[in-house]
């Protein structure tokens, strides 16, 4: 490289054996020239950035949802509700002995409500019961029958749901044996 001379930090002139560029040089009106590296940097960085920008405008799709599994497990819950309070109507004797549990079938309904997010039900009055059948024999079977439809809807329910079920299905097997 003969005559080529640069100047070092120190100022002193020194002999460059050899240049190397890493960059690429425009001379006069040429036209740049585009390494295969940079067309295929430009095309992918593009690429991601319109995949990221599309993933974060639009929503994944929402299927509708259906009605919530334990929506008729929740109006066989009312039913119940709605048994007692006819027990309690028909037979004031029986209060005492029924109140608590149907206070305990009232508060399942509102978890159940909550749960389900609906509102909290209104007041509901009591149906009459028929007078010539044993009230309590009655809510026994009733509570026979709601027990085992608690305890299966906690075996199939998603485990989140689990516990409210369970506590349900555990507070009916004592009913069962109260009004034994």
């Amino acid at each position: 490289m003969g005559d080529r001379r640069r100047r070092t930090l120190d100022g002193s002139a020194g002999a460059v054996a050899a240049m190397v560029l890493t960059v690429a040089v425009r001379v006069g009106d040429e036209r740049p020239v585009h390494s295969r590296r940079a067309v295929l940097r430009t095309v992918l960085g593009g690429a991601l950035t319109v995949g990221l920008a599309a993933a974060c405008d639009s929503p994944a799709p929402v299927k509708p949802a259906g009605p919530d599994p334990l929506t008729p497990f929740l109006r066989d819950t009312q039913a119940l509700l709605a048994r007692y309070e006819a027990a309690i109507a028909g037979q004031p004797a029986l209060a005492d002995r029924l109140t608590p549990l149907r206070d305990d079938h009232r508060a399942h309904v509102l978890e159940l409500n909550r749960e389900l997010g609906f509102p909290s039900p209104a007041p509901t009055t009591p149906a009459s019961a028929p007078s010539d059948v044993d009230p309590v024999a009655a809510l026994r079977d009733a509570e026979k029958a709601a027990t085992t439809a608690a305890t299966d809807a906690c075996l199939t329910a998603p485990s989140y749901r689990a516990a409210l079920l369970g506590s349900i299905a555990a507070c009916r097997a004592t009913h069962v044996e109260a009004l034994a």
